[in-house]
């Protein structure tokens, strides 16, 4: 199986919208390095146990993954250079134009995801994998009726009910060998901002995100009946699960996800930035250096 990472620098440097945190200046994080902080320790952790490690980015991720930083990826592809010309709010969009590259069995892996054990080996070889399920569908109900509203052409496949009959998606990891899946899903997402892209300064774009990622994922998925493996397969509908129990590892915790606020939590980024310079300390000091000479 190929295990990949994607990077769309666009979102990241938009400094129009760096202080408003419904955009994705600095990946979400309080700042620049704290971003790369995490970006170096997920690719080092995964690469741990899973050394097939690819990176999908466009150039200027080339030149700061490859090239300053050195992370020890297998391949690293431009592609995402394709996005140029789409709207900076849209950020998800990198991770869904890398799903659509695949025509090999494969698992995506955000770059806020840290591994501390071979946690995959039940799911390489499902047909459809993700992180997690639950049956709370209140985080589209704003965005599902304005689109269906106000967009044009709205494709089909984004029709249906919000329901706690459908099991909605995380995916912090996603993949599976579905490729036709995940061809339709990713074209119906594509199909719809192609048609909107005008329409995206006028909405709240983290939950237009979510909603064309997991939403949209979910619905296809519910459609055909198809069966779902989830690294947790207990739905957590109150939202209790910890993905961030740094103190549990690596008995009582494998995977750790900073998950939405997660990512400004000073108690969760201090163990990050200590496991990376004490695990990995030439990264850490390259990233230092990087810091002192480009970072503000």
């Amino acid at each position: 199986m190929k295990y990949i990472h994607s990077f769309w620098s666009k979102p990241l440097f938009d400094m129009e919208n760096k202080d408003n945190r419904i955009f994705r200046h600095n990946g979400g994080f309080p700042n620049a390095f704290l971003f790369y902080c995490s970006w170096t320790y997920s690719c080092l952790t995964i690469k741990k146990y899973y050394p097939n490690l690819h990176l999908v980015t466009d150039s200027k991720g080339i030149e700061l993954f490859k090239n300053v930083l050195q992370l020890p990826y297998v391949t690293f592809s431009n592609a995402l250079d394709d996005l140029s010309d789409y709207h900076k709010g849209a950020w998800a969009l990198g991770k869904l134009y890398t799903y659509r590259q695949q025509q090999e069995p494969f698992c995506h892996i955000d770059g806020d995801v840290f591994f501390f054990g071979p946690i995959l080996k039940e799911l390489e070889n499902k047909n459809l994998f993700c992180q997690s399920f639950d049956h709370n569908g209140i985080q589209y109900s704003e965005m599902h009726p304005y689109v269906h509203k106000h967009f044009r052409n709205v494709p089909k496949a984004f029709e249906g009910d919000l329901s706690d009959t459908i099991k909605y998606f995380n995916v912090g990891i996603i993949g599976g060998s579905d490729i036709d899946l995940f061809q339709e899903y990713t074209a119906a997402a594509f199909k719809l901002i192609d048609e909107n892209q005008d329409k995206l300064d006028a909405i709240n774009v983290t939950l237009f995100n979510l909603y064309y990622e997991q939403f949209l994922l979910s619905n296809v998925i519910a459609k055909h009946q198809k069966e779902v493996a989830c690294l947790f397969p207990e739905p957590d509908r109150e939202c209790t699960h910890n993905f961030a129990a740094f103190h549990e590892i690596p008995n009582g915790s494998n995977y750790i996800h900073l998950i939405s606020h997660f990512k400004r939590s000073t108690e969760f980024l201090e163990q990050m930035v200590m496991r990376l310079q004490f695990e990995y300390p030439d990264y850490y000091k390259r990233l230092l250096k990087f810091q002192e000479t480009h970072l503000v």
